[in-house]
């Protein structure tokens, strides 16, 4: 009872205190460009779930979202099209996990998001800043020493701009079609990328995290329905995230973000997020388990880089 009680206040609370802390200054100061929901994904992957891959390297949990996140809100301030906006952002996203050697697929999250919620407020940078420096201090004294290194995983450059081509596409259709809220929903273009580099991505795999993904993205919705506090809300879309977690034995971190994405999407219904989140899953992730199964576009036929 002793060590999963330090463990429980090691590892989830402090994530919990992370996040809770980023939806109060939201609350305190008005303003929903502090809530970034990929901070809950970062929180809960590196410290309750333990990933290696980013504990062997905290100092990039603050660099790369950071500098990811200044790139969208400054390319959000140019006078052009929404989605040459999109597009730049993940050329300069992909540019940035390339010249670090990094493989930190939230880092698309940090740089989409200012673009999708048009936000024109400098809190947003300094909530992404503040966050995630938290997250690097608190990684950085109480886990430093521990040998937590591996060898870090990074797609080659072919599937990174496979990957870019194939969103860049995407995101002209959604414009032709006046679609520009499928055009790049950050954890499906998260999960995507991760998926890109899996040594294997089967289609049992895919369908649980567009079940995940979609269901967390009701979940969101209907909390923001149901519940006029955003604490309140939080803590019962992540309970109920846990839960659905435990009910199809997977766990995905990028459905916690997606449970908070509905906070901060510009305007005042999402009835149909869930459907739009199907869709893009649909289109995004079935070009990814495509391209690692079937050999199209020089796949999984082939021995990856």
């Amino acid at each position: 009872m002793l060590s999963i009680s330090k463990d429980w206040f090691m590892k989830t609370l402090p994530a919990y205190i992370i996040i809770f802390l980023m939806i109060g200054a939201a609350m305190f100061f008005n303003n929903r460009e502090i809530i970034l929901p990929e901070v809950s994904a970062l929180a809960i992957g590196s410290l309750v779930y333990q990933n290696p891959a980013w504990l062997a390297r905290p100092f990039h949990l603050f660099l790369l979202p950071s500098l990811t996140a200044v790139v969208g809100f400054l390319i959000n301030q140019l006078a052009i099209d929404q989605a040459a906006k999109l597009i730049m952002v993940l050329a300069l996203v992909i540019l940035v996990l390339t010249a670090f050697k990094s493989a930190l697929a939230p880092a698309f999250a940090t740089g989409l998001l200012p673009v999708i919620t048009h936000a024109g407020s400098m809190m947003f940078v300094y909530s992404v800043v503040v966050l995630t420096l938290l997250l690097f201090g608190y990684i950085h004294l109480f886990y430093k020493g521990l040998s937590l290194a591996e060898p870090i995983k990074s797609p080659g450059r072919q599937h990174r701009w496979l990957y870019f081509i194939f969103l860049s596409v995407w995101i002209l259709i959604c414009r032709s079609t006046g679609w520009m809220f499928l055009a790049a929903i950050p954890p499906v273009v998260v999960v995507g990328y991760e998926s890109m580099h899996k040594d294997a991505y089967s289609a049992g795999v895919l369908g649980k995290q567009i079940i995940c993904l979609v269901a967390a993205a009701l979940l969101g919705t209907a909390s923001l329905y149901l519940f006029k506090n955003l604490l309140l809300a939080t803590l019962v879309d992540f309970a109920a995230v846990t839960v659905l977690f435990s009910i199809v034995r997977f766990k995905l971190t990028p459905a916690y973000a997606m449970s908070l994405l509905p906070m901060v999407l510009p305007g005042t219904s999402h009835a149909y997020f869930g459907l739009w989140v199907l869709l893009m899953c649909l289109v995004a992730l079935g070009f990814v388990w495509l391209y690692q199964n079937t050999g199209l576009f020089g796949g999984f036929s082939t021995v990856k880089q």
